[in-house]
């Protein structure tokens, strides 16, 4: 949501591959990586930060394994964050 709001370029910059070969868009691919790089904390931004393209960034973070990977660190801490 936060990255539509940004612009549906930008949107589409993180969300489509087929936006990666497309020198139209290398601004909006340049403008939705600042935008997520700028949201995350330290230990996503350690995850991503060899990332070259919003698209990169966004898969790595909603791949299965990371989620994952955090369900099981929220459940093994007790706490669960709403």
């Amino acid at each position: 949501m936060y990255l539509k709001t940004l612009g549906l370029h930008i949107f589409l910059a993180a969300t489509k591959k087929s936006y990666l070969g497309n020198n139209k868009h290398i601004e909006a691919n340049a403008q939705a990586l600042m935008a997520l790089r700028s949201t995350l904390n330290k230990e996503y931004l350690c995850l991503v930060s060899h990332c070259d393209s919003a698209f990169a960034v966004w898969n790595t973070l909603t791949s299965p394994a990371l989620q994952t990977t955090k369900y099981v660190e929220e459940k093994s801490s007790g706490g669960e964050s709403e």
